[in-house]
C-alpha cells in the first residue's frame, strides 16, 4: 500500500493535512494550498501522487481511500466512545449495531415506570456522530466474523472489511436456566422491553379495576421483580411509587393496601456488588415505600398465574419482571475465540481478542482480569475500554508501544425513589438525599444531547413536586 496523507477542508480555506500510519517527517503545504507534499526519508512527492480522500461520494458519506477501516460492533457506551475516541484521526471508521440509536441504559427503568419516554433516554447514532467525515454508522445485526478473511459478517447489511476490529456487542439477559422464566417474565434489558414492561403494568391496573372482586383483582395487584441488583431495586422503587402515586386518584375502584411489589434476591442482601451498609439502607429505603423484600430466595418456576419460590412458597402474581442478571451478547458465543467459563470473550492486557492482534473486545462482551478477578458488567469498564481500544489501535499504526488497560472505579450509585438513592464514592458512603442529588448530577452529565438532558431534568421536577409520573399510554405498535 503506498504512503499517504490527507487533505480535509480547513476553516481557512486551505487544507489540513493530517499523516497516516506510516511515521515520517511532517508535510509541509504548497503555495496552491491544495495540493501538498509528503516528505519521507529525505524525499519530497507531490499530495497527488498519494491516495487521499473523497469528501462526498454520492451517497453523502465519507469514503477515505488508503487508510486502516476500523469496524466497530456495538453502539453502545463501549462502543460509542471508541467511535467518538476515533474521530477526525487518519481512520476510517464504521460502527454497526441492529438499532439505529444509542440508549441510556441506567435509565431504561424510568421509561418502564411511565415517567419517561423512549426518545428521553435514546439518541439516533447518526446525529452523534454528525460532522465527522471519517465516522460512518449502518444499520446491521452482525452475526458472525471471518477472521481469515478479515471481514464482519451481517444478516441483511452484507459484509464489512476491516484492517482493526472492535467487539462492543454488550450483554443480554441471563435467566440462570429458568426455562419457565424465560418464556413468562417481562424484561428490562432494551427499550422494546421497557415498552412491553410499561404497557403490561397499566394493563394489569385496568383489569383489576375492571374485575368483580378484590380477590380476583389481587393477582393482577401483584408485581414480583427478580434481582436485587441496581436494576431491581431502582425498577421496584420506581414502580411502588407509580402504583401508589395513580391508584388513590385515578381508580377509585381499587386500593393501594392490596397492591403487592415483591423483590427478591438470591443472596443474602440486595446490591451485592455495593458495600453492606449501603445494601441495607436500600433495603429500609425500599421497605419504607411499602416494597417487600425477600432475600436468600430464587425463582423456580413460573405461570401466567403464579411464581414459584425455591422454599416452595407460591404468589399469585400475573406479573413477573426478571433483572436477576446478564450475559454476553449472543455474537460472543457465535465466535470462534476463547471464552472464559461465563461466556465473555479472553483479552489480553491491551484488550486484543486472545489470538487475533488485530481485534479488540470492550465491555460486557470481554473478560477483562484485573486484581485477579473479571472487571465487572457496568457501563463505565465498557466507556473506559473503547477510548483505551482507539487509543491502542492509533497506537498500532502510527508504530508505538500498546498501553495496558487499567479500569478505574470511579463508584456506584442506585436510586431507590423520589429524595433516596444509595451512592459510593471512593471510601465515601452517602444514601438518602444527599446520595440522591448525586445520582441526578451524574446522570445528566452522561445522558447525551442537551435536548435529552433538558427533558429528563423537567420529568425528574414534574415527577418531584407532583407525585406523577405522567406517560401512562397503553401503545402497541402493529
Amino acid at each position: 500500500m503506498p504512503q499517504q496523507f490527507l487533505l480535509l477542508p480547513a476553516f481557512n480555506g486551505q487544507y489540513e493535512q493530517i499523516q497516516d500510519h506510516c511515521p515520517r517527517k511532517p508535510c509541509q503545504q504548497s503555495a496552491g494550498g491544495a495540493e501538498g507534499c509528503c516528505v519521507q526519508n529525505g524525499t519530497t512527492a507531490p499530495a497527488s501522487q498519494y491516495d487521499g480522500i473523497n469528501l462526498m461520494n454520492g451517497g453523502g458519506e465519507s469514503q477515505m481511500a488508503g487508510v486502516p477501516k476500523v469496524v466497530i460492533i456495538g453502539a453502545g457506551f463501549g462502543g460509542l466512545q471508541c467511535a467518538k475516541k476515533l474521530e477526525n484521526k487518519p481512520v476510517e471508521v464504521t460502527l454497526l449495531d441492529r438499532n439505529n440509536y444509542h440508549l441510556f441504559t441506567p435509565l431504561l427503568y424510568q421509561v418502564a415506570s411511565s415517567l419517561l419516554n423512549p426518545s428521553d433516554i435514546a439518541q439516533p447514532v447518526r446525529s452523534i456522530l454528525r460532522g465527522h467525515r471519517n465516522l460512518v454508522f449502518r444499520q446491521a445485526e452482525v452475526t458472525g466474523v471471518d477472521f481469515d478473511a478479515k471481514r464482519v459478517l451481517t444478516h441483511d447489511a452484507g459484509d464489512f472489511a476491516y484492517d482493526y476490529l472492535v467487539i462492543a456487542a454488550g450483554s443480554t439477559t441471563n435467566f440462570f436456566g429458568v426455562a419457565a422464566a424465560e418464556q413468562r417474565s417481562e424484561g428490562l434489558k432494551d427499550l422494546s422491553e421497557a415498552l412491553g414492561l410499561r404497557n403490561h403494568t397499566l394493563h394489569c391496573l385496568e383489569e383489576a379495576a375492571a374485575t368483580g372482586s378484590m380477590e380476583e383483582a389481587r393477582p393482577w395487584l401483584t408485581f414480583v421483580v427478580v434481582g436485587g441488583g441496581p436494576t431491581g431495586v431502582e425498577y421496584s422503587g420506581a414502580l411502588s411509587e407509580l402504583i401508589h402515586g395513580v391508584l388513590p386518584r385515578e381508580y377509585p375502584e381499587l386500593s393501594a393496601s392490596d397492591v403487592r411489589v415483591v423483590l427478591v434476591e438470591g443472596l443474602d442482601r440486595l446490591l451485592p456488588v455495593f458495600p453492606e451498609d449501603l445494601g441495607e439502607e436500600a433495603q429500609r429505603a425500599l421497605e419504607a415505600r411499602g416494597v417487600e423484600v425477600m432475600t436468600g430466595l430464587r425463582v423456580t418456576d413460573a405461570s401466567e398465574e403464579t411464581v414459584t419460590l425455591s422454599n416452595g412458597d407460591v404468589i399469585s402474581a400475573r406479573t413477573l419482571v426478571w433483572a436477576a442478571g446478564v450475559k454476553p451478547a449472543e455474537l460472543a458465543a457465535a465466535l470462534d475465540v476463547e471464552r472464559s467459563r461465563n461466556g465473555r470473550i479472553e483479552v489480553d492486557d491491551a484488550l486484543r481478542v486472545k489470538g487475533h492482534t488485530d481485534v479488540y473486545a470492550i465491555g460486557d462482551v470481554a473478560s477483562f482480569i484485573q486484581d485477579g478477578k473479571q472487571v465487572p458488567m457496568l457501563s463505565a469498564p465498557a466507556m473506559q475500554g473503547g477510548r483505551q481500544a482507539a487509543d491502542n489501535i492509533l497506537r498500532t499504526i502510527a508504530g508505538e508501544r500498546l498501553k495496558r488497560f487499567k479500569y478505574h472505579d470511579k463508584g456506584s450509585m442506585a436510586t431507590v425513589g423520589k429524595g433516596a438513592a444509595v451512592a459510593q464514592v471512593g471510601r465515601f458512603h452517602f444514601h438518602g438525599y444527599i446520595g440522591w442529588l448525586m445520582w441526578l448530577g451524574v446522570h445528566i452529565y452522561y445522558l447525551i444531547g442537551f435536548r435529552n438532558r433538558l427533558v429528563v431534568l423537567s420529568g425528574w421536577a414534574w415527577n418531584y413536586v407532583r407525585s406523577d409520573r405522567p406517560v401512562r399510554i397503553i401503545a402497541k405498535a402493529k
